[in-house]
């Protein structure tokens, strides 16, 4: 059985989903897209799209059990609700919505409707990022304490809705939210506080760097960076366990390394290290020989095709959800103490419950 699909929001985005579908998912068919911007609905329709002239007339196509909302932030909770309530299953854009409370209103409507909703998030799929899950599934660095996750751009946030609050814009929204559900499905255990410094460096209105320290009950410390002004960066994973310490460089590589002792246990004076302005033993470098490097195994890469495949299993009554509601409350109610923080300069606690 094919099923019929509706995009709402038909920017760059919703036009990635529509070609993607197109060419790699075999068993949805885009039938048509709605777009408020005119010029969007000439280009759907140059794709051979069928378009709409409002979201009524969408709900109202049975040609279509499912809508994609790839709309700017702050209607999400709008059109999905519309849409369950019209009878459609759907797939919203990240981030699922501006806060908790809003994705609980979401929730209600599905469980009230019967209808299935997910959340596209998609950089669970990375290539860079399953690397790092099977180093901590196959403890390769034993007990991490401290990891760090890192993107960096340098051409800032586009000028459009990105820049605006009131539309959701802003990099904690647009970039960090990836970031936090990975940690989310990377981490298991309970977070129990965030700290964020938020910076504004062209747009007043919305942050344009943040970088996210989480404690988790468990003892890791996991820091979110995230910088669309920085012309150096840094490599996108580094990871410090008890046993030793990986890192993946490279956003959507495979080149991972890991770092470990072939003797734990070192005399405190064996070896030194000279500076200018002193001598150091604790930072001395240990010797060549007491080290062992190799790279982190590449595991079996998962295909982003099984997000849709999976939905539609779902849909069909044969599988969850492989971005559970779950997931998407706890990774919103850790963004909304990352607001929290942000306006207070402080750590805050992370309502879990």
């Amino acid at each position: 059985m094919k099923h019929g699909m509706i995009i709402i929001g038909f920017g760059n985005q919703g036009q990635w989903h529509y070609e993607n579908i197109r060419d790699r998912i075999g068993d949805i068919e885009v039938i048509g897209a709605y777009d408020i911007r005119s010029e969007r609905m000439e280009l759907a329709r140059k794709f051979g799209l069928r378009t709409f002239s409002t979201p009524q007339e969408v709900y109202a196509c049975t040609d279509a059990d499912i809508i994609l909302v790839a709309t700017p932030n702050h209607v999400h909770k709008q059109y999905s609700i519309e849409a369950m309530r019209a009878g459609k299953n759907v797939v919203c854009e990240k981030p699922v919505c501006m806060n908790c409370d809003e994705l609980d209103e979401v929730l209600a409507v599905a469980s009230a409707t019967g209808m299935i909703f997910t959340v596209h998030q998609n950089r669970r799929w990375d290539a860079d990022y399953c690397v790092v899950k099977n180093i901590l599934r196959e403890k390769l660095v034993g007990k991490p304490y401290f990891i760090d996750s890192r993107l960096f751009g340098c051409k800032g946030l586009p000028g459009d809705w990105r820049s605006a609050r009131v539309a959701g814009g802003g990099m904690l929204y647009d970039w960090s939210v990836h970031l936090i559900d990975q940690m989310v499905d990377l981490i298991d255990s309970k977070p129990i506080s965030v700290y964020v410094d938020a910076v504004n460096v062209h747009f007043p209105d919305v942050d344009d760097c943040n970088r996210i320290s989480v404690r988790f009950e468990n003892g890791v410390r996991y820091q979110i960076v995230v910088d669309s002004w920085c012309y150096i960066g840094e490599g996108r994973w580094h990871i410090c366990g008890d046993d030793g310490t990986a890192v993946v460089p490279v956003w959507g590589g495979t080149d991972g390394k890991v770092m470990k002792a072939n003797i734990k246990e070192i005399g405190w004076e064996e070896g030194f290290i000279f500076t200018s302005n002193g001598r150091s033993s604790t930072m001395a470098p240990r010797p060549v020989e007491n080290l062992r490097e190799f790279s982190a195994p590449i595991p079996e890469l998962p295909r982003w095709e099984s997000f849709y495949e999976n939905f539609i299993k779902v849909v069909e009554g044969k599988e969850s959800l492989l971005v559970s509601h779950e997931d998407n409350r706890l990774v919103m109610k850790i963004l909304d103490a990352c607001f929290r923080s942000v306006h207070s300069g402080n750590a805050e606690r992370i309502e879990t419950e």
